[in-house]
């Protein structure tokens, strides 16, 4: 024997009353009304599954939208998925395992996320809290909080929810869940961050709602690029003819850029970096996630004599650096700014440096992903540039031979728009990717207590 199912929508009548009803389907027989099909869903009686449940009521709402005509009111279908979807969420910590479940997470056109790369290393990080959420044992999104800054800032981060599952509060879930877990177990937590971009920026008010302001912009275009078969045989790294040094960049060198508040006021103004959707405070906490083996800086000078003199030379290849002196630390530092008030000037870097690109780069299954963020000194000239990208293309090129990339370039007003795309068309990169994010906008909030 059959179960009766039963649907209540509301219907806006031509007179634009609005009529009630309750529609019975039993034993898989269509119900018409007037106005077409109104359900289409019974089963014999058995248990069924709250994820069985709620993705039968997300393909209902989404034939309903399409389907009907424009006075079909299912805003009840929505209220109704929502309110029985938020008491069955359960969130619980993520682990190597869930690599499969949370791959699965991302849509078709992802062709460019790093998580399938970059997730066990993610989950495996001692400064990352992952999180997935689940429906009756299915996951169904997933995020994490980045502990940056010495223990500052908490970056609410790689958010993914189920296309089946949207629209539900699962995300929202998931960040009030890491909202509660910051505020409760972190107790240096000063600042709540997260990153959107353009795009998603235009569907923010919950964002500003919650209290997150934009902190930093930074503007940005997606190429793509063929790199030939061979990955190339010279360093690549020097232009003999400007005079022009450009060189990778080590820990205590990038240590010592942070040091150099000088420096680091023309080069970081807003007292930040802003490297791969991620806001770093000029700490040398954060510097072991900007040198990983996958990803890194370069920085050219004013002349090469003054930065002979000026750097250590630690090997760059070096990407587990034991726990040094504490130059730039969480106890030193102004929470506004992350920059220590130290001015031993025996420790100091000269301001030589007039340009810095940081890099970060995965494969993915579009072939490869290479982000290159610039920062640089008002008025260098174009030929810094040139010789960072000359150097960023050699490392694509030994990484990803014979592959295609998506090359996301970011900059600030020291450097325009107009001389990034003249010197990227000089090394024949001119096909821009589709669905451009001509915007990344770093969001940050005091955090509640």
């Amino acid at each position: 024997m059959s179960t009766l199912r039963l649907l209540r929508y509301s219907l806006h009548g031509r007179n634009g009353s609005v009529h009630h009803k309750q529609i019975a389907r039993v034993n898989r027989t269509k119900v018409f009304d007037s106005d077409g099909i109104v359900a289409m869903f019974s089963t014999p009686y058995k248990a069924v599954s709250c994820s069985a449940i709620m993705t039968w009521i997300s393909k209902m709402s989404t034939f309903c939208s399409k389907s009907f005509p424009s006075n079909l009111n299912t805003s009840l279908l929505f209220s109704a998925r929502k309110s029985t979807v938020s008491s069955d969420i359960v969130i619980r910590e993520a682990a190597v395992s869930d690599y499969a479940v949370v791959v699965d997470l991302i849509d078709e056109d992802g062709v460019h996320d790093y998580l399938p790369a970059l997730y066990k290393h993610q989950v495996s990080d001692p400064d990352n809290f992952p999180y997935v959420a689940t429906l009756g044992g299915r996951v169904v999104g997933h995020m994490i909080a980045s502990v940056l800054d010495g223990g500052l800032t908490t970056l609410f981060r790689s958010a993914r929810v189920h296309k089946s599952f949207r629209e539900m509060g699962i995300q929202k879930a998931l960040l009030k869940h890491m909202h509660q877990y910051s505020s409760q177990h972190l107790p240096l937590h000063v600042y709540d961050s997260l990153s959107l971009t353009d795009r998603q920026n235009k569907n923010c008010s919950h964002i500003l709602a919650a209290g997150y302001r934009p902190a930093i912009r930074r503007e940005g275009l997606q190429m793509s690029y063929q790199t030939p078969k061979t990955s190339p045989t010279g360093t690549g790294e020097d232009n003999p003819i400007n005079g022009l040094e450009l060189r990778e960049l080590g820990h205590s060198d990038l240590r010592r850029i942070f040091q150099d508040h000088n420096l680091c006021r023309v080069l970081f103004p807003q007292g930040r970096l802003y490297n791969w959707y991620v806001g770093y405070r000029l700490m040398e906490e954060n510097i072991r996630h900007l040198m990983t083996p996958w990803s890194g800086a370069f920085a050219s000078f004013q002349d090469t004599q003054a930065s002979i003199l000026s750097w250590s030379g630690d090997h760059p290849g070096q990407r587990d650096f034991p726990k040094s002196d504490i130059i730039l630390s969480s106890g030193g530092a102004s929470p506004s700014s992350g920059i220590s008030h130290q001015t031993d000037q025996t420790n100091r870097l000269d301001s030589s440096v007039s340009m810095v690109t940081f890099y970060n780069c995965y494969p993915t299954r579009y072939g490869g992903f290479y982000s290159l963020d610039a920062y640089a000194t008002r008025g260098v000239p174009k030929s810094h540039f040139q010789a960072h990208l000359r150097k960023n293309l050699d490392n694509i090129k030994s990484r990803f031979p014979g592959q295609k990339v998506a090359l996301a370039v970011t900059f600030d007003t020291a450097v325009t728009k107009q001389c990034f795309l003249s010197c990227l068309l000089e090394q024949g990169i001119s096909e821009l990717l589709p669905h451009q994010e001509k915007w990344q906008i770093l969001y940050e909030r005091l955090a509640k207590k």
